[in-house]
């Protein structure tokens, strides 16, 4: 009995895998070696054909002599010509069972050959070319609260938010934060800023860019800082997980304090922009110098370097850094130099 079962299971086996070889794709080598396997598409010299003992691998055209298809499958011919039908051996090339009678032509002068109902390759390549042009808003709130009751009463809390727009052609980013802190009923921490960053690039490594910084802080007596810059961009580095780019331009800068004095002034813009994404996190540092020309001695330097760690939800991160914001010439009774350590919840969301 268990004889007889074994010689079945075993039958039926080797059916199946006839069956299997019999509705395979033929390909016919130069070399006189043969493939089986199924044709998933043909272009730009290259077969690629997905098989059962090496998955899918890619053929060289000119070293096929000829194949044959187990269904009708679309053909487009170098000279322009397209059709639907099985593909047969003919002769030192194929023949393609086309509606409007048989159509024979050499291996080489097959431009393309795609599966019934997907997509040719040049529609792919107009997809692929759409959806890496496609623009896509990512979006960040940034929250952090601190606060101490008993001898001392503190009380400090920083909101940001991040709305970033990119494409392969161009980015933009825009931006808010408010900051608050009392410290035993005095106001130690009033600051709100905003900012516009857009960059086009000219080539993957070239970019133009203009921005626009806006800042309220007062605690330093600062009713308004604007910081407008237009410019050149270098990718001194451009992979898959670091960038970084240097900037050069021009800038115009305004300031206008609580004391009723004014600044405003054409000046440069230089900065140096780096991000480095790891497995599980990234690296955000920033470096931006404005001088004036009408005083090159009054400049406004800022420094942050960030680093975003992942909680338990994808959507979560823990975002700590430290941000250094330098003013040469600050108004009477202000320092020079902020110094700020931050941990903030980040919420990230598409």
């Amino acid at each position: 009995m268990k004889s007889t079962t074994c010689r079945l299971f075993l039958g039926a086996c080797l059916l199946l895998a006839a069956g299997l070889r019999a509705s395979a794709d033929r390909f016919e080598l130069a070399d006189g070696s043969v493939v089986l396997g199924r044709l998933v598409t043909a272009e730009a010299g290259k077969f690629r054909i997905e098989t059962a003992f090496a998955g899918t691998i890619e053929i060289a055209q000119d070293k096929i002599k000829s194949f044959a298809t187990d269904e009708a499958v679309h053909v487009g011919l170098a000279a322009g010509r397209e059709v639907l039908g099985r593909v047969t051996p003919a002769g030192d090339g194929i023949q393609v069972a086309a509606p409007g009678g048989p159509l024979a032509a050499p291996v080489g002068r097959v431009a393309t050959v795609w599966r019934q109902g997907a997509d040719s390759p040049a529609a792919h390549k107009r997809k692929e070319e759409a959806a890496r042009m496609a623009r896509h808003w990512a979006y960040e709130t940034s929250l952090a609260m601190a606060g101490r009751t008993g001898a001392a009463e503190k009380f400090g809390a920083n909101l940001g938010f991040k709305a970033t727009r990119e494409n392969a052609q161009d980015k933009l980013i825009l931006g808010f934060q408010a900051e608050r802190a009392r410290d035993n009923g005095i106001e130690s921490a009033d600051r709100d800023a905003g900012f516009a960053d857009y960059s086009a690039f000219i080539t993957e490594k070239n970019v133009w860019y203009a921005r626009l910084a806006l800042e309220r802080d007062l605690i330093k007596d600062l009713n308004l800082r604007s910081t407008t810059g237009l410019g050149y961009g270098y990718k001194l580095i451009k992979s898959r997980t670091e960038d970084l780019e240097f900037r050069t331009g021009a800038s115009y800068v305004y300031e206008s304090y609580t004391n009723h004095t004014r600044f405003d002034s054409p000046g440069l813009d230089i900065a140096l922009l780096h991000t480095r994404t790891f497995r599980n996190s990234k690296l955000v540092n920033s470096l931006t110098y404005t001088p004036a020309f009408k005083d090159f001695s009054n400049y406004h330097a800022h420094h942050e370097s960030s680093l975003e760690l992942p909680l338990v939800a994808s959507l979560w991160k823990i975002k700590i850094g430290l941000a250094n914001d330098y003013v040469s010439l600050p108004p009477d009774g202000a320092g020079r130099l902020d110094t700020t350590y931050f941990t903030s919840l980040l919420v990230n969301w598409k």
